[in-house]
């Protein structure tokens, strides 16, 4: 195990930031919520706001760039830790979403508009409103450690092989009474790896100074300890 050296020296950095990075299927997630509940933290699902925004273009209500940003300027967006079911939510002008954001039509939708460079400066102030510094906050997604919390104190990126992480995410749409054909699954996740790794606008990298953990062989448990080993030196 490798342990990260803190920054303090050079950057004004804040402890009580972690931020969680990698392709789909590495466990993101769980790791972010697992960390959540030991530090008392709130969580940021980065993701869910592309995800409502793909949702919301997929219903035919959000169609051009133009569309999405106004919208994303005048709404009352507030994201939301549910601890209960171990996911976040989205309250919109008072209506909660949730699961209806999680299918795999709206993950592809979310991907394309997440290459906007100007959709993604109009939700940048959304994902650091997030952030209680009386709080805490584990920022799970792309970016969170380059763009959005450049001064988190501890960065982490987590990878696995795509196999791993398609049979991972076959599972949990098993568990939702989804059929899965894993060939599929598998050469969608290679794809959105391809274009996210080469895309122009916040390519999936990690962030300098990143703590990088491979999960393929690792249960959540080996993954949080490691993190919390490196916090701990902060």
């Amino acid at each position: 195990m490798i342990l990260v050296k803190p920054l303090d020296v050079i950057l004004n950095l804040v402890r009580n930031i972690i931020t969680i990075d990698g392709p789909g299927g590495v466990g993101k997630g769980t790791l972010a919520f697992s960390l959540a509940e030991k530090l008392n933290w709130n969580v940021l699902d980065s993701g869910l706001i592309y995800r409502l925004i793909g949702y919301l273009s997929l219903e035919g209500r959000l169609e051009t760039e133009q569309e999405i940003i106004q919208f994303l300027n005048k709404s009352k967006i507030q994201l939301l830790t549910n601890f209960k079911e171990g996911i976040c939510e989205i309250e919109l002008n008072g209506k909660v979403l949730a699961e209806e954001l999680r299918n795999e039509n709206i993950a592809s939708r979310a991907s394309e508009i997440a290459k906007e460079a100007e959709i993604r400066k109009a939700i940048i102030k959304i994902q650091r409103n997030a952030y209680d510094p009386k709080k805490g906050l584990i920022a799970d997604g792309r970016d969170m450690g380059t763009m959005i919390f450049p001064e988190a104190a501890l960065k982490v990126f987590l990878q696995a092989s795509p196999e791993v992480r398609a049979e991972r995410r076959a599972n949990q749409l098993k568990e939702k009474g989804m059929s899965v054909i894993m060939h599929d699954l598998l050469e969608l996740i290679k794809q959105r790896d391809e274009e996210d790794m080469n895309r122009k606008i916040s390519p999936l990298k990690p962030a300098k100074g990143s703590l990088i953990i491979d999960t393929t062989n690792m249960s959540i448990k080996d993954v949080e300890h490691e993190v919390m080993e490196n916090f701990k030196i902060l």
